[in-house]
């Protein structure tokens, strides 16, 4: 089997980080040159988001990772069925940006929109590593309460 993806290899995308980066500057610029109680306020409401968003991003994270790194995740092994590619984008739903597959009745399903979950979320569309129906593979995944999360996909040699 090729080691395709392992969630201890996860990379932090910048288009994840900018909107909060954007927004906590912003916060920080309103509290130190607002003058109007209402500014102050907004102020502190944007770096709230920040501290929130970044608090629950680092927490669920360490949470995938560690217990990734523990072990203490299941595994599947057989090919691919019902494989549903996400879209190219654009849509209106981000339902229809999502990419969803079966192994022997374990259900999956990710996407790149908005990170739900930590663990391999990309796209065939976007070069993911699966593609289609009968491939064969080995998938590495733990359960949490927003569904199963891939920590690691192997792949059988041709």
């Amino acid at each position: 089997m090729k080691l395709l993806y392992e969630a201890s290899n996860f990379t932090i995308q910048v288009h994840w980080v900018v909107p909060f980066a954007i927004l906590g500057f912003i916060g920080l610029m309103l509290l130190i040159f607002a003058k109007k109680p209402f500014f102050k306020l907004l102020s502190a409401v944007c770096l709230i988001i920040c501290a929130v968003a970044a608090l629950r991003f680092i927490f669920g994270y360490m949470q995938i990772i560690h217990t990734y790194k523990q072990g203490d995740y299941q595994t599947v092994e057989g090919y691919v069925e019902n494989f549903v590619p996400a879209s190219d984008g654009g849509e209106d739903e981000e339902d229809m940006e999502e990419e969803s597959f079966d192994i022997k009745g374990v259900h999956f399903s990710y996407g790149d929109r908005f990170i739900k979950k930590f663990g391999y979320h990309l796209p065939s569309t976007q070069g993911g590593y699966i593609k289609q129906d009968g491939q064969y593979l080995k998938i590495g995944y733990i359960k949490t309460d927003k569904g199963l999360v891939i920590v690691r996909i192997e792949e059988r040699q041709k």
